[in-house]
């Protein structure tokens, strides 16, 4: 499924929500970069339904409420729980963060896993910058490395915070 599929699921979990009310929180939240266009989400939306893993209800003439199924709360749920993996694009894997608000003891194991690619991503490109290769690069794809280390580095910090706050927070 795509993460498009998955934002919608995430969000239907949270409460029932029409296609419409499912493109303005795309609209109005930093959500919007999954895509808020109805050539967009309708597809998506028919898509999992087909897939049974939303039923739609009649909430009046010409609009439609859709609800997670039991099949889509389990794919849902086992989503979240995979760990973040080196391959995985940085932004899918915050999608699935931000939808772990009931689970403390998987945010947590997910901002481990988070932590790990980082520091896993700095190591190789600190080696690559090290290297002969590294070094024989035109400046500016240098400097775009320089930006993937940086902003690694950032994600990596950011990752070690979080979890601080997260434990924090469930000291009774």
């Amino acid at each position: 499924m795509t993460p498009l599929a998955f934002a919608l699921l995430g969000l239907i979990r949270d409460e029932p929500r029409s296609g419409y009310a499912l493109r303005k929180v795309f609209e109005t939240t930093p959500m919007g970069n999954y895509s808020s266009s109805p050539g967009s989400i309708y597809p998506a939306l028919k898509n999992l339904q087909t897939a049974g893993l939303i039923a739609s209800q009649s909430a009046g003439p010409r609009k439609s409420v859709f609800a997670i199924t039991p099949g889509g709360l389990e794919a849902f749920v086992t989503w979240l729980a995979q760990p973040v993996t080196a391959k995985e694009d940085p932004n899918i894997a915050l999608l699935r963060f931000a939808f772990l608000q009931d689970d403390r003891r998987q945010s947590l194991d997910f901002l481990l896993s988070f932590a790990r690619c980082a520091h896993g991503k700095i190591v190789a490109l600190k080696g690559f910058l090290g290297s002969e290769p590294g070094r024989s690069m035109p400046l500016q794809a240098q400097l775009a490395v320089q930006h993937g280390l940086r902003t690694t580095e950032a994600a990596a910090e950011w990752a070690a915070d979080a979890y601080r706050q997260l434990k924090e927070e469930t000291k009774p």
